[in-house]
């Protein structure tokens, strides 16, 4: 028994072996393409030998260091997938339901499985874009596929996890990433950090890529090769997005990818739109007035908010001025580097926080019920057209409370606000 589950845990696996590994199939990990160039035969990045060698003879790939290093004196291996799973006879153990426009992206969602094509949701933050992924994940299942749902970010990862084994509680369903995820183990369907699929030859069927506009997928071509390596050769290619980005955008107006668009959250209501306030210059070290008074207001109303900043100086920075002018407000700051994140974003969702200063790691893939956003130097220039409207996305998420406010504050009204606001009214009114 020891040795089959052994031989499933490497099934559709890529890994690491030496020279004096006996295996057939084994090949070189780096191989030289010149004299001074070398390619990674795990990720298919090209570097300089010159500038990552370790000895005058050994060289190492720096590009996917993360998952260990790799010289040129390892060797790699592709276990074949077995696809060896036990099919339950009723996959999907969800019972909600959809709205009409739900169902309809559901049912192309299987046409597409079927096919074996590519596809673009395009969904509004808060719309419930993975409960309409439920029924392709179910048949590809009883079909005996293999399943990945990956997503750039661990976060992401972590909330999808409980609702995916919720969902599918007869499916083996596992978790990967290099954040303390649990050992690896053989599973139908996989949830991991893009990163991860780099691990994998040829072992799923089925991928889905959720948030696939997100840093550090976009524009990154070890993470783009990291999927194009983990699909068979004939697969089913799903991406999901609130705020497509260019790249997808231009292969769309080309008819290279087909789409669905969905752009009323479940409950119907218009996404929030957000305010501008021109901020009048303030003196570092001081909360602006404006910012102040909004504050205020939202203390007296007893409104709970996020406050988003462009740093994690500027989170730590206005956390101590708003504890200095509201000792009364419970609140604190979060960002990546914060060794209790995950904690106070926790805090934050059981109501013991009225307000949370932070960067952008809240900006997706989480969610908050009854909220308000407010957005500091909305006119900085790490706050891009996607990452606002994501941002934006974190108000009104609920039925009850469809209408919280979301405020931009800024010294200029530049193009990604002006884009953002008006990319959310195009769609609240195109039904």
């Amino acid at each position: 028994m020891g040795d089959m589950v052994e031989s499933d845990n490497l099934s559709g696996r890529l890994v690491v072996t030496t020279a004096l590994d006996q295996h057939l199939e084994k090949f070189p990990a780096l191989i030289s393409l010149s004299k001074e160039q070398f390619k990674c035969q795990r990720c298919q990045m090209v570097n300089q030998k010159s500038l990552y060698s370790l000895t005058a003879d050994v060289f190492y790939c720096p590009d996917c260091l993360v998952l260990g290093r790799l010289t040129n004196q390892d060797y790699l291996l592709a276990y074949p997938e077995q696809n060896n799973f036990k099919i339950p006879l009723y996959p999907l153990s969800w019972r909600g339901t959809l709205t009409p426009k739900q169902q309809q992206i559901s049912q192309k969602l299987c046409q597409v499985q079927l096919a074996k094509q590519e596809h673009l949701v395009w969904a509004v933050t808060g719309s419930g874009k993975t409960e309409m992924l439920f029924a392709m994940i179910a048949q590809a299942v009883s079909q005996g596929e293999r399943i990945a749902l990956a997503a750039p970010r661990v976060d992401v990862c972590n909330e999808l996890y409980p609702r995916i084994q919720a969902a599918f509680n007869q499916v083996s369903v596992s978790l990967l990433h290099g954040q303390g995820a649990s050992t690896y183990q053989y599973s139908q369907i996989l949830i991991c950090t893009v990163h991860q699929l780099l691990k994998f030859r040829a072992a799923f069927d089925l991928l889905v890529l959720d948030e696939c506009d997100s840093y550090p997928y976009i524009n990154n071509p070890l993470l783009h090769q990291a999927v194009l390596q983990a699909v068979k050769p004939r697969h089913c290619l799903i991406y999901l997005s609130a705020t497509p980005s260019p790249e997808y955008l231009t292969r769309i107006q080309a008819g290279q990818l087909n789409y669905s668009l969905l752009n009323r959250r479940f409950h119907g209501h218009d996404l929030p739109k957000p305010q501008f306030c021109l901020v009048w210059k303030h003196n570092f070290g001081h909360l602006n007035y404006q910012l102040q008074r909004q504050i205020q207001f939202l203390i007296q109303q007893q409104q709970r908010f996020l406050l988003f900043v462009d740093s994690i100086r500027q989170a730590e920075l206005l956390s101590q001025l708003i504890k200095h002018h509201f000792p009364q407000l419970k609140q604190t700051f979060v960002h990546a580097k914060d060794p209790l994140r995950g904690q106070k974003v926790q805090e934050f969702r059981d109501n013991h926080w009225q307000a949370l200063v932070t960067t952008t790691i809240l900006e997706r893939g989480v969610t908050f019920y009854n909220i308000d956003v407010l957005v500091w130097q909305a006119d900085s220039q790490r706050f891009n057209v996607q990452t606002l409207i994501q941002i934006a996305g974190r108000a009104g998420r609920s039925a009850d409370h469809s209408d919280n406010q979301v405020i931009f504050f800024g010294q200029q009204y530049n193009s990604a606000i002006d884009q953002a606001i008006k990319q959310i009214e195009r769609l609240n009114h195109d039904v």
